[in-house]
């Protein structure tokens, strides 16, 4: 029953932690937990964030699936309109993020790869934090397992 490729999404990104979120050597002078909490809320963060697309994917390609079945669909056909319907899904939630980001003081999207269903984003610790609560957020990775998009169009091995 494996008509269609699966997707390759925020699923294939494995949950790091947050480990860019304190910047080595943020705090070197003793604090108080007041002044503590406050430097936490003003130190600069990056993090990768892996998109919830998947169950949307999933629900296109079984509609596709069906289709294909019925014989009211090539495989060629399912393929190409999966692929298509895989960036509009995709791209829907990466702007979904740019809109909650752009509501966010300090906070700004580095850069996107459609291909994952990641975005880089940075901004103080708090705000990158913050990302959790919006809809189309996964999960929050590490910086560094942000995914460079490729330019052949194929998906990341990572």
């Amino acid at each position: 029953r494996n008509v269609l490729p699966p997707a390759v999404t925020g699923s294939t990104l494995g949950l790091a932690g947050c480990g860019d979120l304190n910047e080595p050597g943020d705090s070197t002078t003793e604090e108080t937990d007041d002044e503590e909490s406050e430097a936490d809320d003003d130190s600069e963060a990056r993090a990768t964030i892996a998109l919830d697309v998947q169950e949307e994917i999933q629900e296109a390609q079984e509609e596709i699936g069906t289709r294909v079945q019925e014989e009211n669909l090539s495989r060629e056909d399912a393929q190409a309109e999966f692929r298509d319907t895989q960036i509009e899904i995709i791209s829907a939630a990466i702007d979904d993020l740019r809109a909650y980001v752009a509501d966010v003081e300090g906070l700004t999207v580095e850069n996107a790869n459609e291909q994952a269903a990641a975005v880089l984003v940075s901004g103080p610790a708090a705000a990158v934090l913050g990302t959790l609560d919006s809809d189309p957020v996964n999960a929050l990775l590490s910086a560094s397992d942000f995914p460079a998009p490729q330019e052949d169009g194929q998906p990341n091995g990572s």
